[in-house]
């Protein structure tokens, strides 16, 4: 062969190969467009959002980053509890944790967070921080304390987040959440009455503050940052209660709901400036009048409901809003430093849980009334083609 020949016979293999090359590099990201690749070619990190992703995913991706952290949060304290714990129960009970919310969390995950990786909050840090400098007994009872209250709190959260949520995905996750998170709170409470954690009574009316025994460091009147915050979010869920119940007094249909969102215009004014003045007094904590995109979320889906509707929506944002903030008054309102804003939230939390009963109350009646129509409805119709049939 000469040598021009075998010169063209390389030049052709060569264009040959190229080709192929191109074929395989042209045709990858269709693969990965229509999510043909398998995970052992590709890996993309939990917080990016898969390419099937559903624009109501997209649309939850707030709520799913808030309900990852909250997984976060628990494994973190659950992987301090196997290091730092000097009593066996508590020691199986953190590996429990780490194993269940690390499932859970992979799972909210899945979901994507757009492009950002969810990270414990300034709230969920400090609890993180202040249980890593204990150990042993003192550990065990500040970490059976904490799960009592985490979890009592997650649990209104997660409800919150799935009435908030637009996608099925996000609710079939919180409610399936919202069921561990009970189990796990059932054996917390067991096992923190047994490691003398005071979280086991958390269920029970607070006893007043201010007396000799409930005194606590910090307690001297000074400013207290993690107060300031605590009555600022509860200033913005009065905020958001106050422009509910301004909504149903001019479109609720029926006088029940009406007289609910009258008692909550009337009495939570008063809640609102009260918060408001104990932020800006520890801390120096800003409250403004504009409230964050999850509050925001729930305004807008009251909007959208309408005619015989508005009344059964409205209802269920009051018990879910209601049920976390009877949550958060009841535990870390017992937590707080500072006597004043633990006396604020011992005062109104029976206010608070009148209106959260009404509420369910309410909201339990318009579910019984709605199921009985619709089956005196399919009776109708299945004796509408009865008579068809013998006609």
């Amino acid at each position: 062969m000469s040598t021009k020949t075998h010169g063209m016979h390389s030049l052709r293999r060569l264009v040959t190969a190229a080709a192929g090359l191109a074929l395989v590099l042209t045709a990858a990201p269709t693969q990965l467009l229509h999510g043909q690749s398998t995970p052992d070619t590709v890996k993309r990190p939990p917080w990016v959002l898969p390419p099937s992703a559903s624009g109501q995913v997209v649309a939850d991706s707030g709520l799913i980053r808030e309900a990852t952290s909250l997984n976060l949060l628990e494994v973190r304290l659950g992987t301090m509890a196997e290091q730092r714990s000097s009593n066996s129960a508590v020691k199986q009970f953190g590996q429990q944790m780490v194993t269940s919310h690390s499932n859970m969390e992979q799972q909210w995950t899945s979901l994507g967070v757009r492009n950002r990786l969810p990270s414990l909050n300034s709230i969920q840090q400090q609890s993180a921080d202040q249980l890593s400098k204990l150990s042993g007994a003192d550990f065990d009872r500040a970490y059976m304390n904490a799960m009592v209250t985490d979890h009592e709190q997650d649990a209104g959260t997660l409800q919150r987040l799935g009435t908030l949520a637009q996608s099925a995905e996000v609710k079939r996750l919180a409610a399936s959440g919202n069921v561990m998170t009970q189990q796990h709170l059932a054996q917390a409470r067991q096992l923190a009455s047994q490691v003398g954690a005071t979280a086991a009574v958390a269920t029970n009316p607070p006893a007043p503050a201010g007396g000799v025994g409930n005194r606590r460091p910090n307690e001297s009147g000074q400013a207290n940052q993690a107060d300031g915050v605590y009555a600022r979010d509860l200033a913005y869920g009065h905020i958001l209660e106050i422009r509910l119940a301004g909504m149903a007094q001019q479109r609720a249909k029926r006088p029940q709901v009406k007289q609910l969102a009258n008692r909550v215009a009337s009495e939570f004014p008063k809640w609102r400036d009260r918060w408001t003045d104990l932020a800006s007094k520890h801390g120096r904590v800003t409250v403004h009048p504009e409230m964050g995109p999850l509050h925001r979320r729930f305004i807008t889906k009251l909007e959208q409901a309408s005619g015989s509707d508005f009344d059964q929506v409205y209802l269920n944002i009051v018990a879910a809003d209601l049920g976390s903030t009877e949550s958060y008054l009841d535990n870390k309102g017992r937590a707080a430093k500072s006597a004043d804003v633990r006396n604020a939230a011992n005062e109104e939390l029976p206010l608070v849980r009148e209106q959260l009963s009404t509420a369910q109350r309410l909201d339990r009646q318009l579910q019984t009334n709605a199921n009985t129509n619709a089956k005196g409805k399919d009776k109708d119709k299945d004796k509408g083609k009865s008579v068809s049939s013998k006609e």
